[in-house]
């Protein structure tokens, strides 16, 4: 599908051009609060009351593993939900998720299915990711994303971006039909990194629904590489993508757990009126320990299931990103809300409305 298709919302339209290198802007100058270097915030936006997101979180299907595979010699039992996020941007009235969790419904002789309709189970998943399902023993959604989509009183129609943090089988499957007008987003170098997919790739566990164009049923993009204009530094973050230009939702490229692993950044108004930032940290860690204590040792994998010994595929580089979403956390402090897609709690989700 070509990515300059005129179907495609203006900021895409604006993404193509940037690939083909002839658009640029200037963002304007962020400004702080005085307790710290302005380098050293967050964007300040009091004055602007209509550049905003507004978050509703869903639960999706469960996986109980033991607390010593998130964190080094954690005594326990963790289950643990896998969370998708709905969005709407109030000022252009777009509709949007982050992530889809896992996946429901059980579909008989899944592997013979043509409609991306029928792909809503851990039945659907390829065998070699059902193989990490006795670790995880992972329990499918009770609601489908279009279910939850419905339960808001939004048309599945109305949809019109389903974004990704990475590509693994628990934050993402082939979108239903009725996503009609949707197309999903994922991190630069997700696509070579996961495509083609079973069942072309017999022992991927990557769906090549998604990611083999010749099954895919829907529109695939892939965010621009890191050399693009469209990327700036958006503190302690070195890549940010301002998502509708606005400063309201920004993709952060945040390495390390896989290739093309993604946060975002929103810009939320609370109950009481006052202007916080949620960070939807998918698997950039796998529990909110890692926010305050950054360096905790990681929990340690079978190596046939995960070659490098740990849930992340690059150890150090997931680190170095802990390390910054916990530093941005530090100095923001209640400013600043941090949910990973397998968090058990969502910090001051009792301070925003939905």
């Amino acid at each position: 599908m070509s990515l300059c298709c005129t179907i495609l919302p203006p900021f895409l339209k604006l993404l193509c051009s940037a690939f083909a290198g002839c658009y640029s802007w200037s963002k304007e100058k962020p400004r702080s609060k005085m307790s710290l270097p302005q380098d050293k915030k967050l964007p300040r936006q009091d004055l602007d009351t209509e550049s905003y997101v507004e978050i509703s979180p869903f639960e999706t299907g469960r996986m109980k593993t033991a607390c010593a595979t998130l964190v080094e010699a954690a005594q326990g039992v963790s289950t643990a939900t896998s969370w998708r996020f709905f969005l709407r941007h109030p000022k252009t009235g777009t509709n949007f998720w982050f992530d889809m969790g896992i996946s429901h419904v059980r579909a008989e002789n899944c592997w013979l299915y043509t409609s991306a309709d029928t792909l809503q189970d851990l039945s659907v998943y390829p065998p070699s990711v059902q193989s990490l399902h006795k670790h995880f023993k992972p329990k499918p959604s009770q609601r489908s994303i279009e279910e939850d989509t419905r339960s808001l009183h939004i048309d599945p129609r109305s949809i019109k971006h389903i974004i990704i943090s990475h590509g693994h089988w628990d934050h993402l499957h082939p979108l239903p039909s009725s996503f009609s007008n949707a197309n999903m987003i994922v991190g630069a170098g997700s696509s070579s990194h996961c495509s083609p997919g079973f069942p072309r790739s017999p022992d991927s566990k990557f769906d090549g629904h998604i990611w083999d164009p010749e099954l895919r049923s829907f529109p695939l993009l892939e965010l621009p590489p890191l050399s693009s204009p469209l990327w700036k530094s958006l503190w302690p973050f070195s890549h940010a993508y301002d998502f509708f230009a606005d400063g309201s939702f920004y993709l952060i490229d945040a390495p390390g757990h896989m290739v093309g692993n993604i946060a975002a950044l929103a810009r939320v108004k609370t109950k009481h009126g006052t202007w916080k930032w949620v960070l939807l940290g998918g698997d950039c860690a796998h529990c909110n320990l890692f926010t305050y204590w950054p360096g905790a040792p990681f929990g340690k994998m079978p190596k046939a299931l995960f070659p490098s010994g740990s849930l992340h595929e690059c150890g150090a580089t997931a680190r170095e990103t802990i390390a910054k979403i916990a530093e941005c956390k530090k100095n923001e402090g209640s400013d600043l809300f941090v949910w990973y897609a397998h968090g058990e709690i969502l910090e001051g989700a009792w301070e925003l409305r939905w």
